[in-house]
């Protein structure tokens, strides 16, 4: 009788996990694929109805191949793991900006919190930097949050969780760094792509500007 309630209960989880994943699936959210170099994959859920612009500045540089080749430049154990800089220094960009869709912008509807597995734009200044050149200086730069970081609450525009392989980067953010927390081995990003169902997002809006985002 114990073994029959706990495999009805397993058997019950399962259903619920594929309500949910059924649930992701009729709200159309895109989801990322990033691979890496030895074949691992990262899966990660964007948010559209959060952060729109930034979510179509990403699909648009993803599925155009952007980020090909790339790599996380900066690592931070139990912090953050930064990638999408063209030159892998962290000065890099696609040539342009896009404004930022985080609440100290006044773009209020963007409540994703800033927990372990969001990906959020990098932008330049960091949080000590309250200008508006600042806050709308994103442009292909990422990073994940290898742990919660309330800290960053509403000052980055956050627009997606990862959903499938969270042990594969928080092992590779263990990497040693040199002084200016880039892996000494490099970690290369073979590709970035978006599934977007058949959704359209439109093209990015854009204020052509080469930036340093940090």
């Amino acid at each position: 009788m114990k073994r029959m309630k706990k495999t009805l209960a397993i058997l019950l989880a399962f259903v619920m996990i594929l309500g949910a994943l059924a649930g992701c699936g009729d709200k159309k959210n895109p989801m990322a694929t990033l691979t890496l170099e030895d074949g691992d994959e990262i899966l990660i859920y964007l948010y559209p109805d959060k952060a729109p612009n930034t979510v179509a500045n990403f699909i648009s540089l993803a599925n155009s191949g952007f980020y090909d080749g790339l790599t996380f430049h900066r690592v931070v154990e139990d912090f953050v793991m930064q990638g999408g800089s063209p030159d892998g220094t962290g000065a890099g960009g696609p040539g342009y900006t896009i404004d930022g869709e985080f609440a100290d912008n006044g773009f209020k509807k963007n409540d994703v919190k800033m927990e372990e597995g969001v990906i959020a734009m990098a932008r330049f200044g960091g949080t000590d930097d309250a200008s508006e050149e600042a806050y709308n200086s994103a442009g292909s730069q990422f990073f994940i949050l290898m742990k919660d970081k309330d800290s960053l609450q509403g000052q980055y525009a956050a627009f997606g969780k990862v959903f499938s392989g969270m042990n594969v980067l928080k092992k590779l953010s263990m990497r040693d760094t040199d002084s200016k927390d880039r892996p000494r081995e490099p970690i290369v990003i073979k590709s970035i792509r978006v599934e977007t169902y058949g959704v359209s997002y439109g093209e990015p809006v854009t204020t052509p500007k080469e930036e340093t985002a940090a």
